[in-house]
């Protein structure tokens, strides 16, 4: 009876060990499946000793049975088929899962354009010529704000440009009709557009995006003419339209903190016509925080409803991009 007792034993124990063998070959051929497909040829490497863990666990068990009644008690806790299976599993686990791309991506770019102004502006028989530096506006300058929020998604992107400015100027006109001006101008110019993405390199960190939209102007006057040969007068204005525009944006790593980006686009509707040219470059501060420098020009010709604004403002532009 004790012989018997001895191999019912010592099969139950196989039976176990087999049973404990096959769970922990299921886990981790689950973990494999889990993972990326690059991971497998290591996945099934890690299972391998677990495999032999077990049937030398099972050889060193038996044996340990043959030799005493109380040897069948001395496993050795590493070599058992579920601590091997733990370690494994452990072993296998994901790491930190990267963001899908296709979530949403936003970026914010509060700028400052540094630009000057330089056309004529007024109503057809009160036009005032403009030819001011950026030096010459910013003594003038009463507030200015612009920025640019970018929201994409894939290959679609959403492009909102912000630019608003209230400046205010005495000088003296050109002849003897009046003796001087007072300049009074608030420029609003909001820009909404849509885009597609046409190429992207994300390992050169290179794109072209075609993008389409609006350029909704709002631009008011108040010019007070002071007595020369006419007497003193005050003309005031104010014009609301909107232009159809498109064109093309792009960017370029030249490393991995050094990028070059530009825009272009055209179009008309309200006006005769519009244009705009953007071309500069930037650095990575952080991969969620970027310097922009660059240089802008952006011209319009309206001549509508007894109004003028025929203007080109140029000059260099820096910002600041958030991404989150």
């Amino acid at each position: 009876m004790p012989l018997v007792k001895r191999l019912t034993t010592a099969l139950g124990l196989v039976l176990i060990l087999l049973i404990a063998a096959v769970l922990s070959v299921s886990a981790q051929a689950q973990a494999v499946v889990d993972n990326s497909p690059t991971s497998e040829p290591k996945k099934a490497e890690a299972a391998k000793p677990s495999l032999a863990t077990s049937q030398n666990t099972e050889s060193d068990t038996s044996s340990e049975i043959n030799r005493g009644p109380t040897s069948s008690k001395t496993v050795p806790v590493a070599n058992t088929p579920t601590a091997a299976a733990k370690t494994t599993s452990e072993n296998s686990s994901p790491g930190p899962q990267s963001k899908p791309a296709d979530n949403w991506q936003f970026q914010f770019s509060p700028y400052f354009w540094l630009a000057g102004l330089h056309g004529a502006i007024g109503t057809p028989n009160r036009t005032v010529q403009v030819d001011e530096s950026f030096s010459d506006i910013f003594h003038s300058l009463n507030f200015a704000f612009m920025a640019v929020f970018e929201a994409r998604k894939e290959k679609f992107v959403m492009i909102t440009d912000l630019e608003y400015v209230s400046i205010e100027d005495d000088r003296a006109t050109p002849g003897p009709l009046f003796s001087d001006v007072n300049a009074k101008i608030k420029t609003f110019i909001f820009d909404p557009e849509v885009g597609y993405r046409l190429f992207e390199d994300p390992e050169k960190g290179a794109f072209v995006d075609v993008v389409g939209g609006a350029r909704i102007w709002r631009i008011s006057t108040d010019f007070t003419f002071g007595a020369g040969i006419l007497p003193g007068t005050e003309v005031d204005a104010s014009r609301t339209w909107v232009d159809g525009v498109g064109g093309l944006r792009g960017k370029a790593a030249l490393s991995e903190k050094v990028f070059l980006t530009g825009k272009f686009d055209l179009g008309g509707g309200g006006s005769k016509f519009t244009y705009q040219l953007f071309g500069g470059g930037g650095y990575n501060v952080t991969p969620k925080i970027a310097l922009i420098f660059g240089y802008r020009v952006l011209d319009v010709n309206y001549d509508r409803n007894n109004f003028v604004y025929d203007m080109n403002q140029r000059g260099p532009i820096m910002g600041v991009g958030f991404k989150f």
